[in-house]
């Protein structure tokens, strides 16, 4: 039975809940439309049907006395306040602490597990186990092929699975392959275990940020994606210093034996506690966050900004044609318009940056810097690039604005690249340094381009599956800067560099068409739509919900 203080605390928070909303109702229930704050998206205004329904029975009630879902989805559909701003404030900061925190920790751990290797093979790994140059390199290759082709697969698996239960289970897999690691001793054992790994981490990152935007609003999914590639970063840093020190453990293991199986022991953990402390609606894990009317509030808020994700953590059935019936939706997204053009900027955007950080450390050592400095001087761009994406991403999120951040960064490493290659051959070293920094400590717009497909979606579905495809796209682009720089072109790639800075001016091209592409549309949309009269737009909103992005009523974001 439940002891006294616990009912007398239950009773305290439901009263307090209680009167804040008497207080608060007196002041909304007018018919004055100007004291009252109307859903945000205009062309459509207040209607029930638009925003769905809130009072499911997934989402837990600790309150004993008040519904707050249906009191928030009333107010709601008559276009009054439903919440006060500092609520969404507190509710916003809760998710932060956590939800994001826990995040980074899971990207910690995919990106500890995928220097591992690189970590070992500086403990003679190659040597120890049999594994041949030419296989490690074939390793890499099936590793990154299975990655890509695991994109869309995983990110149906986290529609069907959620999340919340997926994620955790695929990090779970990956630690315990990369632990068993140990054991090679032949080259098959080491494809397999690199096949296994990509697998499991190719659907990782688009399947977190699809589970973010069920959380959090448009203007706030950028800076947020940012703190997770913020994480790759120090993770860097804290995988080297951690390899050192395993490596140099005693006993009867070798170096890079003791990496795999401590690494894999602290991310098995971690992706184990992942079950327990991944917020869901749809799990009652979140009441022990948030209160009943905070838990309303966090789905009611995202569905207001984007009434399409109203559905977005509900599970989808797998049954007989749904194979046929994903491939059909995946040609769509493919085939998506408003989409297209950012999973091509996806490919072209980040091949320069991504060539330089291929080759950095064998460049520094072409120039003639030692190994132990050419370690030293990775470490400037990787602080410079984690302030600037971050703040990048606060800017665009807090001017509601992509294409203008996106030119920005894309300008960033136009400017050194070019330096670069008009510079004499004969120029000193530390200013080679020194652009080869700037380039790749310019501000990294992944995840604003991330969250300009979440805004632009306008359909769950579409919106999952195109985070993938561009996710897909970004790593077929990182496989063509992985052959831009030829050794015959070495030590100074002028002509990779050509290819890099007619790639710059390509992406630069792309961003202004892109926004000027939306204006139009836009102007298009918005005259089609004056031209209904209030029948019609009703009309149009019931028979058009199927159609995503390419409503007349939906105004894609630049």
């Amino acid at each position: 039975m439940m002891d006294e203080s616990t009912t007398g605390e239950k009773l305290d928070q439901s009263l307090y809940e209680e009167e804040a909303l008497r207080r608060r109702l007196p002041d909304v229930v007018h018919d004055d439309a100007k004291g009252s704050l109307s859903p945000t998206t205009s062309l459509l205004g207040s209607e029930k049907g638009y925003y769905g329904t809130l009072s499911d029975e997934s989402v837990p009630n600790n309150d004993i006395v008040l519904n707050h879902d249906a009191i928030i989805e009333t107010l709601m559909s008559e276009g009054r306040p439903a919440w006060d701003p500092e609520e969404e404030e507190v509710i916003r900061r809760k998710l932060d602490y956590r939800l994001m925190i826990w995040v980074c920790i899971m990207f910690f751990s995919l990106q500890l597990v995928r220097n591992n290797l690189q970590n070992a093979i500086s403990a003679d790994f190659l040597i120890d186990a049999n594994i041949p140059q030419n296989t490690y390199n074939l390793g890499q290759t099936v590793s990154l092929i299975f990655f890509v082709l695991c994109e869309i697969p995983s990110q149906s698996l986290v529609r069907v699975l959620g999340a919340e239960i997926w994620l955790p289970l695929v990090m779970t897999l990956w630690s315990v392959v990369s632990m068993f690691q140990i054991f090679i001793r032949e080259s098959t054992f080491f494809l397999l275990s690199r096949a296994i790994i990509g697998a499991c981490q190719g659907g990782f990152v688009p399947g977190m940020t699809f589970y973010l935007s069920s959380f959090y609003k448009s203007n706030e999914l950028s800076m947020r994606y940012s703190w997770i590639w913020a994480t790759q970063s120090g993770t860097f840093v804290i995988s080297a210093l951690l390899a050192s020190g395993f490596i140099q453990m005693a006993g009867p293991l070798r170096g890079w034996q003791w990496l795999f199986l401590l690494e894999g022991v602290i991310t098995t953990v971690i992706g184990v506690l992942s079950f327990f402390l991944m917020p869901s609606l749809q799990r009652k894990v979140v009441s022990r966050v948030f209160t009943a009317r905070e838990t309303a509030i966090l789905k009611a808020r995202v569905v207001q900004d984007d009434p399409s994700k109203r559905n977005q953590q509900e599970r989808v059935k797998f049954g007989r044609g749904s194979i046929l019936k994903s491939l059909k939706a995946m040609g769509k997204t493919v085939c998506d318009r408003f989409l297209l053009p950012i999973f091509i900027l996806g490919f072209v955007a980040f091949v320069p940056s991504q060539t330089a950080s291929y080759y950095l450390t064998i460049t520094l050592r072409q120039l003639g810097f030692t190994g132990l400095v050419t370690n030293l001087l990775t470490i400037p761009y990787a602080i410079i690039n984690v302030i600037m994406t971050i703040g990048f991403s606060r800017l665009s999120d807090k001017y509601g604005v992509k294409w203008v951040f996106c030119l920005l960064s894309a300008i960033w490493v136009f400017t050194p690249q070019l330096l670069l290659e008009i510079i004499p051959d004969e120029s000193s070293r530390w200013l080679r340094f020194a652009l080869i920094t700037l380039i790749l400590g310019y501000p990294f717009y992944h995840p604003i381009l991330f969250s300009w497909i979440s805004s632009n979606a306008n359909n769950t579905e579409r919106r999952s599956l195109a985070f993938g495809i561009y996710s897909m796209s970004v790593q077929c682009g990182n496989i063509f800067a992985a052959n831009v720089y030829r050794e015959s072109d070495a030590p100074y790639y002028h002509l990779g560099n050509g290819i890099l800075i007619g790639l710059n001016v390509l992406s630069m091209i792309l961003i202004l068409a892109i926004r000027q592409y939306y204006v139009v549309e836009n102007r298009r949309r918005e005259k089609l739509w004056d031209e209904l009269d209030e029948k019609e737009k009703q009309e149009y909103i019931e028979l058009s919900k199927d159609l995503g992005n390419q409503q007349l009523c939906f105004k894609l974001k630049l």
